[in-house]
């Protein structure tokens, strides 16, 4: 009887292709994060060219006032500035997206009851796959006086622009706990 030698097989590990395109895709963001990171220069500094600009060579001019003569009155005071009072906000004229930001089921849901309360109308209510830091307001251009009043209604710190995906008519708010 003649025996046959049996070769064992080999496997070979195929990585799918999504694999591929997620790694290519966390790499170039890396490197955008990289470079965001190095152009930036971790200042802090709100103002660098003001920063830079030298005051004490540039003199300031000085208008010469003339000195009041006997023969004309002296101005009366005028009353100070009262402050200007805060825009009113028609909320019911704004929509508002409320997202849950969190893994929290049902926190945007619940949130919902507060934004009507506060007299702003609900435009829709879902999930947010991103990433935030706080509970925010973001707001399209030209809302960012709502978007604050919003941030105080709902006693939210944080308010910034929209971001690429959000609707440019309402304002959103990416909610991470109720207060």
């Amino acid at each position: 009887m003649v025996t046959h030698r049996r070769t064992p097989s080999r496997s070979i590990l195929v990585l799918p292709g999504w694999f591929f395109v997620l790694s290519a895709v966390l790499c170039v963001a890396a490197a955008a994060w990289l470079a965001v990171v190095a152009l930036d220069g971790g200042s802090d500094d709100p103002d660098p060219v003001a920063r830079a600009t030298p005051s004490a060579t540039t003199p300031s001019p000085t208008a010469t006032t003339p000195s009041p003569s006997a023969t004309t009155p002296s101005p009366s005071p005028s009353p100070s500035p009262t402050p200007s009072p805060t825009p009113t906000v028609d909320r019911s004229s704004i929509g508002v997206s409320v997202l849950n930001g969190t893994r929290t089921p049902g926190l945007a849901r619940r949130s919902v009851a507060a934004v009507q309360r506060a007299g702003w109308t609900v435009a829709g209510v879902g999930n947010w796959r991103g990433a935030v830091a706080t509970s925010t307001v973001f707001y399209p251009a030209g809302r960012e006086a709502e978007a604050r009043q919003l941030a105080r209604d709902l006693d939210v710190d944080a308010v910034a622009p929209a971001v690429a995906g959000m609707r440019s008519d309402r304002l959103t708010v990416v909610l991470l706990a109720v207060r």
